[in-house]
């Protein structure tokens, strides 16, 4: 029986799958790990993309409409895959500024959120609205949650705000 023991002990055959096994938990943690960090970022950079994509198309315009604005949020959902898009609350507002420099809202468009109120005050950063004249800011907002649940249980919510001038016009008009 000694003799048996003391064979097991100096034997190393068995070293490799050993350490393997200890090294295993480690590596796939940090795999998935980097894997859900990657995801992260590809969804804040769909948010922005989305956000100044959505400003773009309604700033291209002088006066848009339903079908319009069903087209650009249509369009929206193309720049948001591979995330499921119904997860995002897009809102399109057009903010314009009076003789005295105060911002309100002239009409907004929202998608799993609500939209502003017309003539609504609204805080803009300084010196972006130019006097009677307007702005398209939207507002976005993700809710990243992880590929294979192992992180971030509640997920973890992305956004962005873009600001962008009228192309043709001072202000974009809603039917």
């Amino acid at each position: 029986m000694m003799r048996f023991i003391n064979r097991f002990r100096r034997s190393d055959r068995g070293l490799a799958a050993i350490e393997f096994a200890l090294i295993i938990p480690v590596m796939l943690f940090t795999f998935f790990g980097i894997a859900e960090i990657a995801n992260y970022i590809l969804a804040a950079r769909k948010v922005a993309n989305v956000a100044s994509s959505a400003a773009d198309l309604t700033a291209q315009d002088t006066v848009i409409d339903d079908a319009e604005m069903a087209d650009i949020m249509g369009a929206l959902d193309v720049v948001l895959r591979p995330f499921d898009p119904q997860e995002a609350q897009i809102r399109i507002s057009s903010v314009v500024a009076d003789d005295n420099g105060e911002t309100t809202v002239a009409w907004s468009d929202a998608r799993n959120t609500g939209a502003y109120a017309e003539g609504t005050p609204i805080d803009v950063p300084d010196d972006i609205v130019p006097n009677n004249q307007g702005i398209i800011m939207t507002e976005v907002s993700f809710t990243y949650r992880t590929l294979f649940g192992m992180y971030l249980n509640d997920g973890m919510t992305v956004s962005d705000t873009f600001y962008l001038k009228p192309r043709r016009s001072t202000t974009v008009q809603r039917q």
